[in-house]
């Protein structure tokens, strides 16, 4: 049996798929499996992913109904038999040492993992409003510590909703970290699905912070973050990853959809965060969304997102209502608290603008093709550096 399966949900994206398998595939040991679920329509990664079936660890199931992306990533996990599970997108890989922070989570019955995003990669077709391709074929590599330290799942999720879920910061993630995979069989049997709403990141994370009391926080590099032309974050780079419910491609196949009113009703990465959420919370501990800081997601999406201000001001007239708040005082809020927010974005602004290349005085490692090569390369850095996570010098 398997100690950690990898598990990767994808759909029309063969030309990045087929790479991140044979990355998670060359890691030489019979601990890992590789889960991927696939519901493309134009067949590629079919074709291309029948020579890596010879071998026994890779389990591979294409669906021709087309999902949305949480029940994509349903689907995925289901698959899953190894005693701890990691979700990566795509166009992502896990870093060779893994296995390594498995056994150690094993021996320290440690249910989560959630490692720092040491390693990132920047895919050639990646494009930035600002500095175009200046980021393509790009692997950053941060500085790191290689130490461990526990937090408290119940400090981080009251930050969390502090924060209105903007992100799974501070909390055990499943996408990109490390879960015993019955932590996640829990939230299941709790709540129906693993996932819920349109973020399935958020949504395990909420999940995960629910049912259990603590996880550690790796500063070492685990897994490789990639960022591909066509994904969320290349959207998000140039400044496209927004738009109406009814018409993005990302929502579409979404049945029934369901959208709270005290959410603003447009696709952006805040509102997609604030409706995970919501919907994780209210089948996993409602109580828990009275602690949701709605004003705060309210002001974040005005800052952001100001053309879509009609849908932000209506979704706090539903919050004035729902808990008996004056009109005029939750305005008010909501607009010192935007103020707060885009002094704060304009310092970190102007201090980006101190360096201007897109690197901006970041380590990285250029002119890698995929990344396959990419987790090569990173093996090969931290070889060089003589760094390995069971020589890590940090301490619990």
């Amino acid at each position: 049996m398997p100690i950690l399966s990898v598990v990767i949900a994808t759909h029309n994206r063969s030309a990045y798929a087929v790479h991140a398998a044979k990355s998670v595939l060359s890691i030489n040991s019979p601990l890992i499996e590789l889960v991927m679920h696939d519901t493309s329509t134009d067949g590629k990664l079919q074709n291309e992913i029948m020579p890596l079936l010879v071998d026994a660890r890779l389990h591979y199931r294409h669906c021709a109904t087309r999902l949305s992306m949480t029940e994509n990533h349903n689907l995925a996990l289901a698959m899953a038999s190894g005693d701890y599970v990691c979700v990566v997108g795509d166009d992502d890989t896990v870093a060779a040492e893994i296995l390594d922070a498995v056994q150690w989570a094993i021996e320290h019955k440690v249910d989560a993992i959630s490692p720092k995003v040491v390693a990132n990669y920047a895919w050639p077709d990646f494009l930035s409003k600002t500095f175009g391709r200046g980021h393509s074929s790009r692997l950053y590599i941060n500085d790191f510590s290689s130490g461990i330290a526990y937090a408290d799942c119940g400090k981080g999720l009251r930050n969390s909703l502090q924060m209105a879920c903007q992100g799974a910061d501070g909390l055990p993630k499943i996408y990109h970290g490390i879960v015993r995979r019955a932590i996640m069989e829990q939230v299941k049997a709790k709540t129906g699905e693993y996932f819920h709403g349109v973020s399935p990141d958020v949504s395990g994370a909420l999940g995960i912070a629910a049912l259990t009391t603590s996880f550690a926080e790796i500063d070492y590099p685990l897994t490789i973050p990639g960022a591909a032309g066509n994904s969320n974050t290349g959207r998000s780079a140039m400044n496209s990853h927004r738009g109406n419910l009814e018409d993005d491609p990302h929502i579409k196949p979404y049945k029934n959809l369901v959208w709270p009113p005290l959410i603003p009703r447009f696709f952006s990465v805040e509102t997609v965060w604030g409706q995970a959420a919501y919907e994780t919370l209210s089948k996993l501990d409602a109580a828990q969304l009275e602690r949701f800081n709605f004003l705060h997601l309210y002001a974040i999406c005005l800052v952001s997102h100001p053309d879509y201000y009609k849908e932000i001001f209506n979704a706090a007239m539903v919050y004035r209502q729902q808990y008996g708040r004056n009109a005029a005082v939750t305005v008010v809020r909501v607009l010192m608290s935007a103020a707060r927010i885009a002094l704060a974005k304009a310092v970190r602004l102007a201090r980006r603008a101190m360096r201007p290349s897109a690197a901006g005085g970041r380590f990285f490692i250029p002119d890698i093709p995929n990344i396959h090569a990419a987790s090569d390369a990173l093996k090969a850095f931290l070889s060089k550096k003589s760094t390995s996570f069971k020589g890590r010098s940090g301490n619990v």
